[in-house]
C-alpha cells in the first residue's frame, strides 16, 4: 500500500498518467447499462492492479488512482527519487497498452460486451499542491490540465508523453516516436503495435499536417434531410451554388412527404431570410464547354431547373419572395452550399468538381467528397468565402427570378 500525499504540501516532479476509453460511447450503447458498468470496472481496476504491482516492485512512496469517472481518469505518481516513479509509471502505461489492454478485449468478448474498446493514454510531470486529508483531498496544478489535454489529442490505442517526460525517459526514450506538439510542448508517441512510423501516422491520421484546420468530410453529398438541418440554423442568409442546381430545385417541387428540404427553405423565408441560388447562363460558354466534356445538355438541364423555381415561386406566392435566383456566365468549379457566411458563425458546405470523364464514365457531382468549414477552419474558409463571393461579385451574376 504506498504512502497518501499529505495535507497542505506541495510536490515535485509527480507523473500524471491519464487514460481514456474512445469505445466508451459504443460500449454504452451497445450493452445493457450494468454489463457496460461491469466492463469499465473491469478496465479501472486492470489499471489499479498495475499501478499496485509496480508501485510495489519498485518501492514507489506514492503511486494511484487519483480519480475516475466513468470511462477514464488519472493516476499521480510520486516518489523522492525521480527515477523510480517515472519507471512505475512508463511501465504502467506500457504493459497496459501492449498486454493488458489486449486481455481486457478477450474478457470483454467473453462477457459478452458488444462494442470496441480502444485506449488514450497521455503522460505528464510537474509540480503539484495537496490541499485536504490523503486520497480524499485535492491536487491542483496546471500541470494536470496539460495532461488531460494532452490525453484528448492523443490517437486511440497509443500513449502519449510530454517533452518533461521525454527528456527524463533513459532506456524508455527508444519507445517513443517525436510526432509533433501540443500547447507549446513537444510530444512522443509510442503506438500500441510498438513500431515508431505505427505512432507517426496515428499521429498525422488524427492531428493532420502543419498549420491544418478542423473540417468535416463526407464521402457524398449529405442527406436532403441533413442539408435541411443546415437551412433551419441559417439566420438570414443562404447561397445556393452550382452549375444547373437540378437537385436544389427538383426538391422545391417535389411531390414526396415529407419534403423536408422545400419545408427547410419555406421557414427561412417566413422568417425574413433570403435564399440566393447561382446557376449558370445556358447561352454562356462556359455552359457549352461542360456539356462537350460531360456529353450531356447542360443548357436543358438549367432551363430545367429555372422552370421548377418558377413553380416554386409560382405556387408560393408573396412567400417565396426571399428566393432570388440569378444567372452567371463564370463557371466556379465546384458547388456550394453556405449559410450566414458573412457572419461570425457561417457555415459552408462545398464540394470541388471533378473535370472531364474517367474510364468509369462521368462522375456525378453528388458522388464527390462534400466539406462543412466554419470560420474556425481559418484560411480554408477565407479561400472559400471568397471564392463563393467573387462569383457573385465578378460573375456578371443577373437576376431571372
Amino acid at each position: 500500500m504506498s504512502e497518501p500525499f499529505q495535507p497542505d504540501h506541495t510536490y515535485d516532479q509527480v507523473y500524471l498518467l491519464f487514460v481514456d476509453t474512445s469505445g466508451y460511447s459504443t460500449i454504452v450503447r451497445s450493452n445493457p447499462r450494468d454489463r457496460a458498468a461491469h466492463a469499465f470496472d473491469l478496465l479501472r481496476e486492470r489499471m489499479r492492479a498495475r499501478i499496485e504491482q509496480f508501485s510495489a516492485q519498485h518501492r514507489c512512496a506514492r503511486g494511484d488512482l487519483w480519480s475516475w469517472r466513468g470511462d477514464g481518469g488519472f493516476f499521480a505518481v510520486h516518489d523522492d527519487r525521480e527515477s523510480v516513479a517515472r519507471d512505475v509509471a512508463l511501465e504502467t502505461a506500457r504493459t497496459f497498452l501492449t498486454l493488458d489492454l489486449r486481455h481486457l478485449r478477450d474478457e470483454f468478448a467473453q462477457a459478452g460486451v458488444d462494442g470496441e474498446l480502444h485506449v488514450r493514454m497521455a503522460l505528464h510531470k510537474g509540480a503539484i499542491r495537496h490541499t485536504g486529508e490523503g486520497r480524499t483531498g485535492t491536487i491542483h496544478s496546471p500541470d494536470i490540465n496539460l495532461a488531460a489535454h494532452l490525453e484528448k489529442a492523443t490517437p486511440p490505442d497509443c500513449l502519449a508523453v510530454s517533452e518533461d517526460v521525454y527528456r527524463t525517459a533513459g532506456p524508455y526514450a527508444e519507445l517513443f516516436a517525436h510526432v509533433g506538439s501540443h500547447e507549446g510542448k513537444d510530444v512522443y508517441l509510442m503506438a500500441g503495435d510498438g513500431r515508431p512510423d505505427g505512432a507517426a501516422k496515428a499521429w498525422l491520421a488524427g492531428r493532420g499536417l502543419a498549420d491544418g484546420a478542423p473540417v468535416q468530410a463526407y464521402p457524398e453529398r449529405p442527406s436532403p434531410q441533413e442539408k435541411a438541418r443546415l437551412l433551419d440554423a441559417a439566420a438570414e442568409e443562404v447561397l445556393d451554388m452550382g452549375t444547373a442546381l437540378r437537385t436544389t430545385s427538383g426538391r422545391l417541387v417535389t411531390t414526396e412527404r415529407p419534403a423536408r428540404f422545400r419545408d427547410a427553405v419555406l421557414g427561412l423565408l417566413r422568417r425574413g431570410g433570403t435564399y440566393h441560388c447561382y446557376l449558370l447562363d445556358p447561352s454562356s460558354d462556359a455552359a457549352a464547354t461542360l456539356s462537350r466534356q460531360y456529353q450531356e445538355d447542360m443548357t436543358r438541364k438549367i432551363k430545367d431547373s429555372l422552370e421548377r423555381f418558377g413553380r416554386f415561386k409560382e405556387r408560393y406566392g408573396a412567400e417565396a419572395d426571399g428566393l432570388r435566383v440569378y444567372q452567371t456566365e463564370e463557371f466556379p468549379g465546384f458547388s456550394a452550399l453556405t449559410i450566414d457566411m458573412r457572419g461570425p458563425s457561417g457555415l459552408i458546405l462545398y464540394s470541388s468538381y471533378l473535370m472531364g470523364t474517367s474510364r468509369y464514365g462521368v462522375i456525378e457531382r453528388g458522388d464527390m467528397p462534400h466539406y462543412l468549414i466554419g470560420p474556425a477552419a481559418g484560411r480554408v474558409y477565407t479561400r472559400i468565402r471568397q471564392l463563393a463571393e467573387a462569383r457573385v461579385s465578378e460573375g456578371r451574376a443577373q437576376r431571372v427570378l
